[in-house]
């Protein structure tokens, strides 16, 4: 099945449904979607196999696709998350893909907005309220290892923007094997648009709630008969309620040979904000505060600034043998900073009223700058040996990266003034001294990696294929922590100098069944690792000597394809494991760490996507984690929960649903809902205790409206959060981040 959402065979922004979701989510609200589409992955067990039948040859002549992949449909049969180009059913591990044509639909402006869609996935935010710590089935996906640009590393916590992304890919399930370090519950590989043979151009601009305004363009000139430009940019404003959206980007890629044996990319990429970011609010009581949702109680001297800058070039071959060698080099350097505010209730706080006293603080200041080289080529082809097809994928890939991160140099920082529930954005100035930040170095790190692979699927029988693969990876770093006197010092007083070095190799092995060209069943097993540096700020001499942590993943599944493949179907149940955990010890507390713990999830993930009739079309993902737990720990202060307690950041139920309608030829219609259920941070209390801090289960209701004055020229109306739901987004031990607000945005888009 294609759990995706993308494809190249509708015509211009298609035809799709409405469906009313509910507007509260627990455990009971969840499960009847989860049976239903449990019942339809199970359900093709039961139709009887089709007799053999002998097939004409079919001869296709291939040739540069001129349409952009997503832009058309929610589902898709391809994707290269697993290197190089593959088919969906023949990946032995579970997928989900978020076209382009989906994020055009509910306005999915970023990574994280995008990421909403996937059932399975949570955000921490952390000590200084960034929000790029992504879990997945219960484990981080750490910002450094498992989020991808077309297959390479994509480093730094910049605010990813989706205005380049041709499509969002998820793997779920251990890939060291594939991408090395890191992926212990899978990898998010971001797709970026291409130069295509065609002449076309898209504007979309829209305006909206609180100040909002963007307006995107997607340029694509056909320069020769193999050439093409493609320049894609975006700008982005909004007062957001006192928390300000300014930023904006640009990515041009000039590409020539396309549909040739030899095609070669080479791009830019720019995206800079000067944001305000929403204030952090902590719990009042283990529980989420009843303040306004999505309101700013931060002063004027909040901000988050990231730039992101990288070149990167690509070629692909492919030889007279049907062979294909893509090879690819990416550099750039990702700066990011920022200070933000956490609210709270004040002491003896009984009750919310706009009344209410709350507290200012501010969080950790934080700058980093990361620079980072990556290269790999991949080499696939199919052929016959010893009386089997094989389809062999094999690869090298080398990384060097450099991180410097900052904190304040000592100077005794402003004070934020209370406020009240009733008057958010109150223009707030710091007191007291009234400094910003001012920054001073405080860890550096420098490392090389190198890896190689080696996969082979082999079809063993006609309905059966076996899938092996191994990997070596290299991985040497050298990290520097430097230590300052008190007050205001820029001279270090001590510097400690620390080298990581390891060399594990990871598996992937899996069999599938497909009895059919509509079905396809799987059973696979997977490895991963992830070094100390995995974190860049968490080396020291204490755990730089121990050796990698080891992940390990168990997948039984089904993709099938229903009404002549117009819809597609995915269902898995899944175990991941953490089997040797870095924590400390008590016998060995202060001088090194030990791999000790051990923690697991095990659940069911269901995804549904495609049309079931011309005029609806449907998109669902749906994740049941009913095990989450800590299976053995080191020092109980270390560890992340108690022997036996479930795991903070994984709701036991999660889930989003987009369906759309076409009632008439230039109407459309859209509703969708996204939600979890009650989740709570990693580790913390409130104050009390007692008291484990928790936000509650929710469901966003988001709707669309659009009609087509012609093929090329439309209007969209989306209402997101219809309901103006509140509920806690990104959560950290001692505050949460609240999710988007009601927002109405309006949209104009013309194609020339």
């Amino acid at each position: 099945m294609n759990t995706s959402l993308c494809s190249r065979e509708a015509p211009s922004r298609p035809d799709a449904a409405v469906s009313s979701p509910s507007s509260a989510l627990s455990d009971h609200a969840l499960l009847p979607l989860g049976a239903l589409m449990l019942a339809a992955s199970v359900g093709s067990w039961a139709q009887a196999l089709p007799a053999e039948q002998t097939l004409k040859p079919v001869t296709v002549t291939e040739k540069a696709d001129a349409t952009p992949q997503g832009k058309d449909s929610l589902k898709t049969r391809s994707t290269s998350v697993g290197k190089g180009n593959q088919d969906i059913r023949d990946v032995p591990q579970s997928i989900t893909v978020v076209t382009e044509k989906l994020i055009d639909d509910v306005k999915l402006d970023t990574l994280r907005d995008a990421l909403h869609y996937t059932a399975g996935i949570t955000f921490a935010a952390t000590e200084n309220g960034t929000d790029q710590d992504i879990r997945l089935r219960g484990f981080p996906i750490a910002t450094t290892g498992d989020l991808m640009i077309d297959g390479m590393r994509d480093p730094s916590q910049y605010d990813r923007d989706t205005f380049n992304l041709d499509r969002v890919e998820i793997l779920r399930g251990s890939a060291s094997m594939l991408y090395g370090r890191g992926s212990t519950a899978g990898v998010v590989n971001q797709v970026s648009k291409k130069p295509l043979l065609a002449d076309q151009t898209d504007v979309v601009g829209t305006v909206g709630s609180r100040g909002y305004f963007r307006t995107t363009a997607d340029f694509n000139l056909r320069t020769g008969e193999t050439t093409a430009l493609r320049i894609n940019a975006m700008v982005n404003n909004a007062d957001n309620g006192g928390a300000k959206i300014d930023k904006h980007g640009i990515a041009p890629s000039f590409s020539w040979g396309l549909g040739t044996a030899d095609e070669f990319t080479v791009g830019l990429f720019h995206l800079q904000n000067n944001n305000i970011p929403l204030s952090a609010v902590r719990y009042f009581n283990g529980n989420l505060a009843p303040v306004k949702p999505s309101v700013f109680y931060g002063t004027t001297a909040d901000f988050v600034d990231g730039e992101a800058n990288y070149l990167h070039g690509s070629w692909k071959h492919i030889f007279d043998n049907g062979g294909e060698l893509r090879t690819q080099l990416r550099s750039g350097v990702f700066e990011r900073a920022q200070w933000s505010t956490a609210v709270g209730a004040a002491a003896g706080t009984t009750a919310f009223r706009d009344t209410t006293v709350l507290t200012r603080a501010g969080l950790t200041p934080r700058k980093d700058r990361y620079k980072a080289t990556y290269f790999q080529s991949d080499y696939s082809q199919a052929f016959n040996a010893l009386g089997m097809r094989h389809e062999v994928l094999t690869g090298v890939d080398a990384a060097h990266e450099e991180a410097n991160r900052f904190q304040n140099n000592g100077t005794t920082l402003g004070t934020r003034p209370n406020t009240l529930v009733g008057t958010p954005d109150d223009g707030a100035i710091l007191g007291g001294t009234g400094n910003m930040p001012r920054w001073r170095n405080s860890s550096n790190y420098e490392a090389k990696a190198f890896g190689f692979y080696a996969q082979d699927l082999v079809q063993v029988a006609p309905m059966w294929k076996v899938l092996g693969g191994v990997r070596y990876d290299s991985f040497k770093g050298d990290f520097q922590q430097l230590t300052y006197g008190t007050g205001v010092q820029t001279v270090p007083s001590a510097v400690a100098n620390t080298r990581l070095s390891n060399s594990p190799w990871s598996y992937r092995t899996g069999v599938l069944f497909q009895p059919t060209p509509t079905q396809s069943y799987h059973v696979s097993y997977g490895t991963s690792f992830s070094t100390s540096a995995d974190t860049y700020q968490y080396v020291t001499p204490q755990n730089a000597a121990t050796p990698p942590e080891k992940s390990r993943n168990f997948e039984i599944g089904t993709k099938l394809d229903w009404l002549n493949g117009a819809l597609s179907t995915r269902g898995a149940i899944f175990r991941t494991e953490k089997y040797n955990e870095r924590t400390t010890d008590a016998d060995f507390a202060g001088t090194a760490y030990t791999l000790s713990g051990k923690r697991h999830t095990a659940g069911l993930e269901l995804d549904v996507v495609g049309r079931i009739t011309p005029q609806w079309e449907v998109y669902g993902s749906y994740t049941w984690v009913p095990v989450a737990k800590i299976d053995a720990a080191g020092s109980a202060a270390n560890a992340q929960a108690s022997i036996g307690q479930r795991v903070g950041l994984t709701p036991k139920q999660s889930g989003a649903l987009w369906v759309t309608y076409q009632p008439i030829p230039k109407l459309r219609v859209g509703l969708g809902a996204r939600g979890a259920t009650e989740n709570r941070p990693l580790t913390g209390t409130t104050g009390a205790a007692s008291a484990s801090a928790r936000v509650p289960g929710y469901v966003a209701i988001d709707s669309l409206v659009e009609y087509k004055f012609t093929p090329d020229v439309y209007a969209q109306l989306n209402i997101n959060n219809l309901t103006n739901k509140a509920y806690g987004d990104q959560l950290y031990p001692g505050f949460t981040i609240f999710g988007q607000k009601r927002t109405v945005l309006a949209s104009i888009g013309v194609r020339f």
